[in-house]
């Protein structure tokens, strides 16, 4: 009977560890890692518009609605990856994207601390060139600025 016992009780714990390594696996990542992910693709893409830019924004989105949920969650992080959002897109001369990135940042974030941020923002907003006509197609807006 023992000489039954001892293989049975390694493959079992084998078993549970790798049911609890696939439940970890099938765990979403963090709204960050989503909106860092879909960023790097929205920048990889290269074009102003289309599913990439879409699905940052929706990751954007995703990960500033979670910080937001959280009383007292300083949302620094998202307030900087705007910034940094737009400064990129504008290197890639994606002036809609750009300009969206730079106002969200102002419209979200009014408390004091980010003050310096908006201005930064707001400096680079006036770099830009002015938003096209009315009728002309624009780029991808975020879902907020609709």
């Amino acid at each position: 009977m023992s000489g039954t016992k001892a293989p049975v009780l390694p493959a079992a714990v084998t078993a549970a560890c790798l049911f609890v390594l696939a439940g970890c696996a099938q765990l979403s990542q963090a709204p960050d890692s989503d909106y860092r992910q879909a960023l790097e693709k929205a920048l990889t893409a290269g074009q102003c518009d289309g599913d990439a830019v879409r699905d940052m924004w929706s990751a954007y989105g995703r990960w500033y609605a979670v910080g937001s949920s959280i009383a007292g969650h300083p949302k620094t992080d998202e307030a900087a990856a705007l910034l940094r959002q737009g400064d990129q897109f504008r290197i890639l001369n994606c002036t809609e994207v750009a300009r969206a990135s730079y106002r969200t940042l102002i419209h979200r974030f009014p408390e004091d601390g980010y003050a310096a941020m908006r201005e930064a923002a707001g400096a680079s907003l006036r770099t830009l060139p002015p938003p096209p006509a009315p009728g002309v197609p624009t780029q991808i807006r975020p879902v907020g600025e609709i």
